[in-house]
């Protein structure tokens, strides 16, 4: 996957870089890469696993989400990055983010056992007066050009965000499930059998889950998620 981007230095070091991304390789070898996860939700697990093992949490009670795949843990350096995407409207940040992952996502489907490629990639829907508040969707930012690097169509007025719902980062896990519950609507009959959705931090995957149960109340057969980072809980 190949990027344009604004600059030749390396955003996290200053360094100068020929590579298609503003990264350069000695700060990409140490950001930290999620080595063993749920394959359900994508949590982080201590011990090395397979690619189906699947955490004590999605045994017990299985989630909507049938698959996930998160590329980092959320700290620092990505945890920065992903603030001045987010925050300061660096959409150098974005089309490293958006690269880093979308490199992962072609490796993973290339391995034996990998789910088919997703019909369609629906990114995070954003509130349309947070939408307004930040000016772009950062999880569309990202789902842009892994649609365009993969050939996958792109959801992006199909599902709406109705409920303004308060920052998940404080609430605990019940709080978070009912901050969440109801907060988006379908607003398209015309849905696909296997969607992505395409977030860029997932925390205890609250979000991601009622949007996939929404989903699947629609028709949808298949619900995966891609992440740029999964916090540890």
């Amino acid at each position: 996957m190949k990027l344009s981007v604004l600059t030749s230095n390396c955003l996290l070091c200053g360094d100068f870089t020929q590579r298609d991304i503003s990264l350069c390789k000695a700060c990409e070898v140490s950001l930290p890469r999620i080595e063993s996860a749920c394959g359900q939700c994508g949590i982080p697990l201590e011990k090395a696993a397979t690619a189906n093992a699947l955490c004590g949490q999605c045994i017990q009670t299985s989630p909507a989400v049938d698959y996930t795949i998160s590329l980092f843990h959320y700290e620092n350096p990505v945890s920065y990055l992903i603030g001045q995407m987010k925050f300061q409207q660096q959409l150098s940040s974005a089309a490293i983010l958006a690269n880093l992952l979308c490199s992962e996502i072609l490796d993973k489907h290339s391995d034996a056992g990998m789910s088919a490629k997703p019909d369609a990639l629906l990114p995070v829907p954003l509130h349309k007066a947070r939408l307004a508040k930040r000016g772009f969707n950062q999880s569309l930012e990202v789902s842009r050009e892994i649609a365009k690097a993969m050939a996958i169509p792109l959801f992006v007025n199909k599902v709406e965000r109705v409920k303004n719902t308060d920052a998940q980062t404080h609430l605990n896990k019940q709080q978070r499930l009912k901050n969440v519950k109801g907060c988006f609507n379908v607003i398209s009959p015309s849905l696909a059998r296997h969607i992505v959705i395409v977030d860029d931090v997932i925390t205890t995957g609250a979000t991601t889950n009622e949007l996939a149960r929404l989903l699947k109340t629609k028709g949808v057969e298949k619900v995966g998620v891609w992440s740029i980072a999964r916090a540890d809980i």
